[in-house]
């Protein structure tokens, strides 16, 4: 029996947390969130099961050291603050933080945060790294090489760059040291991008698609900004290898420290950190389990149709907070439902499709076609037209 159904769209909502969104996924794969690497800073104290309230084998670069007391969790932020040390510590005569990651797995995939830098003199970072190996490709095995990934390097009060004030500032390097030597040489390849305000006026989003050994794309405030091909002077797979994930405050030796007055005024001396977030890229159907439970994306389905003749293609991408069904109407021009279609999906941000044959539909002509999640849960229905 055809049953009738109202034309009338229902814009019935179900509210998620404001959330940024990785790049829409390739075909037959989906974004699924990396729990190891990402934390809403909701607590009151830094998790200290994924980070480490310092930078191991690094002490900070002189005048800024690394200290804990610089780092906190309050407000729904990780914060760090800067500061002046009571007393000095060899070359050190103020503080900034570091936050780093205990895992070194980061791998393949998407990593953003979300901050808004302090406004001195003092940089608000989002990077990966890993220390050195020996470099296996060459025949003399004394030489050896590390990994970094710069995706967000800016200075709020910065007085020698207006870019690092205004701007997402990205970066590679391949850190080689050749055999007999002990001083690096940066095989580095840069990118960046201006944003629509200072970077310590508001919060911005800056991500990157770590895609594989040899290229990333860089993404800020939720739109591409450039991509950038790694740099193959010594190694053909120049980024092979995992990381782990910083957030750090630091000096430079080319920007002059900020001054005392800005280091003790409580109103710009702090970066905050309202997210990090990292994604695993995985076959659409790939069953796997959560490794992180906060529902952090505004759920929805997204269609395209294509008649093709003797089937009717369905492009679709969805973003799920849990595995849930996707239930497809295909509807005639007066609203009769011809034909109804219910697809498993998933938990995630996904990137699938639908093909029907004409001959499911008795070769009736479809007009439309609906999609919900079915869900006691209000979502909005979203259609597209043949």
């Amino acid at each position: 029996m055809i049953r009738k159904y109202s034309l009338l769209l229902l814009f019935l909502f179900i509210m998620g947390a404001v959330s940024a969104d990785p790049p829409i996924p390739p075909k037959g794969y989906r974004w699924v969130l990396n729990g190891t690497f990402s934390d809403e800073f909701n607590g009151n104290k830094l998790d200290s099961k994924k980070w480490h309230d310092t930078f191991n084998g690094w002490e900070g670069r002189a005048p800024a050291m690394f200290v804990p007391e610089a780092i906190s969790v309050k407000n729904g932020n990780l914060e760090i603050k800067s500061g002046v040390l009571d007393k000095p510590v060899k070359d050190y005569t103020i503080y900034g933080g570091a936050v780093s990651s205990k895992s070194f797995d980061a791998y393949y995939g998407y990593y953003e945060c979300r901050a808004k830098a302090s406004k001195i003199a003092m940089s608000t970072t989002f990077w990966m790294s890993n220390d050195k190996v020996p470099y296996a490709d060459t025949e003399d095995t004394r030489d050896s090489y590390s990994q970094e990934l710069d995706i967000q390097e800016c200075i709020g009060g910065g007085t020698v760059h207006a870019k690092f004030r205004n701007g997402m500032n990205s970066n590679t390097h391949f850190r080689y040291v050749k055999p007999g030597e002990q001083k690096e040489t940066f095989m580095s390849k840069g990118t960046g991008t201006t944003l629509n305000s200072e970077v310590s006026d508001e919060f911005h989003t800056y991500g990157a698609w770590w895609k594989n050994d040899k290229e990333v794309v860089f993404y800020a405030d939720n739109q591409l900004a450039d991509s950038v091909q790694f740099r193959t002077d010594i190694s053909s797979h120049p980024f092979d290898r995992p990381m782990k994930i910083n957030m750090v405050t630091e000096t430079y030796d080319w920007q002059p420290a900020p001054a005392k007055d800005d280091l003790l005024n409580d109103s710009i001396n702090t970066a905050f950190y309202d997210w990090v977030r990292s994604y695993q890229l995985i076959k659409v159907d790939q069953k796997i389990k959560s490794t992180y439970n906060e529902s952090i994306f505004n759920e929805n389905i997204e269609l395209v149709a294509n008649n093709k003749g003797t089937s009717l293609l369905i492009d679709f991408t969805y973003k799920a907070n849990q595995n849930r069904k996707i239930e497809f109407l295909f509807l005639d021009e007066d609203g009769n439902i011809l034909h109804e279609e219910k697809i498993a999906v998933y938990a995630g941000y996904g990137n699938n499709k639908l093909d029907v044959r004409m001959v499911d539909l008795k070769n009736k002509k479809p007009y439309r076609v609906q999609a919900n999640y079915t869900s006691k849960s209000k979502f909005k229905r979203v259609e597209a037209i043949f």
